[in-house]
């Protein structure tokens, strides 16, 4: 959606936009492509796509126009202060990306045969997906499945995860997808969503904490922002949707902002087509008409 990421910024020169989940730059890349005179801080916070998010922006020589900062976007007021960076623009592309999916090798895929590992930054959370499956109570393993992932079979699967790691610990993904296998009914494994989507999300969101960190810097986005600035989210699961829509709504409530769109904007039918993951993605946009914050003098 990176046309629209471009119009609701409303990009103009001179502009300081936060890029508060950088992935491989394709957002902020297509921002300074639209408007040279801007400057960018993007923030990643796995190391590994840091890295290779630094030697791209070497390669296509804009290191003068993005500042690079491999953190926790609940962290964004800290951020704020140390590079004296108080946007006019904040863009959050929430959730994991194809990378992780497709080279991280950390069991983020269903469809791979790999450690059941889940960390977005390995190097700051010690606590793995394996852990939290072969360590939590059936109980606890159940509201993991029922909060995080809304899947409806929460009860059979964690019993079945119970009685599995009985007999050996579930370590690796293919052992946990065979346990959901064997949990549901037969035509739950017919349906076009794989069984194992809800309980792999589950699990990933659990071990990031990836919930808690959207409210937070959802909030933290709004106080940092200038008087005028626009906050622009792209979210991908309704739980994440639900998150963002109450902030706003609660938040223009109370006069800290406005709709720029009231409700949901959804990539056009080109998007999709030529890029399935799209499909799901949701876009909420409202801009700050009052000053809640400390940075009126960064």
């Amino acid at each position: 959606m990176t046309e629209e990421v471009i119009r609701y910024l409303n990009l103009r020169p001179g502009i300081r936009v936060i890029d508060a989940t950088l992935n491989g730059c394709g957002h902020s890349f297509k921002l300074l492509q639209k408007s040279s005179e801007i400057k960018i801080l993007g923030i990643e916070w796995d190391p590994e796509i840091f890295e290779e998010a630094k030697l791209q922006i070497i390669d296509s020589k804009l290191q003068d126009s993005i500042i690079l900062v491999n953190d926790n976007y609940v962290n964004l007021k800290l951020i704020v202060e140390k590079y004296n960076f108080q946007p006019d623009g904040i863009l959050f592309d929430l959730g994991l990306s194809s990378w992780h999916y497709e080279r991280s090798g950390r069991g983020f895929s269903f469809l791979k045969d790999e450690p059941l590992d889940m960390r977005y930054n390995p190097q700051e959370s010690s606590k793995t997906a394996a852990d939290i499956i072969n360590n939590t109570s059936e109980e606890e393993l159940k509201d993991i499945l029922n909060l995080y992932g809304e899947e409806k079979f929460s009860i059979q699967i964690a019993k079945a995860v119970i009685e599995k790691r009985k007999i050996k610990p579930v370590t690796r993904t293919i052992e946990l997808v065979e346990t959901v296998m064997r949990a549901v009914p037969v035509w739950y494994t017919k349906r076009k969503i794989h069984p194992a989507t809800k309980t792999f999300q589950a699990f990933r969101l659990a071990v990031n904490g990836e919930l808690e960190n959207v409210e937070s810097g959802i909030l933290a986005a709004i106080d940092i922002l200038k008087k005028g600035g626009r906050l622009v989210v792209i979210s991908f699961h309704g739980l994440e949707d639900k998150i963002v829509r109450e902030i706003f709504k609660n938040k223009s409530k109370d006069g800290t902002v406005r709709w720029v769109v009231k409700g949901t904007v959804k990539p056009k039918w080109a998007e999709i087509k030529s890029n399935p993951r799209a499909r799901s993605a949701k876009m909420k946009i409202v801009e700050k008409i009052k000053n809640t914050n400390d940075f009126t003098n960064i």
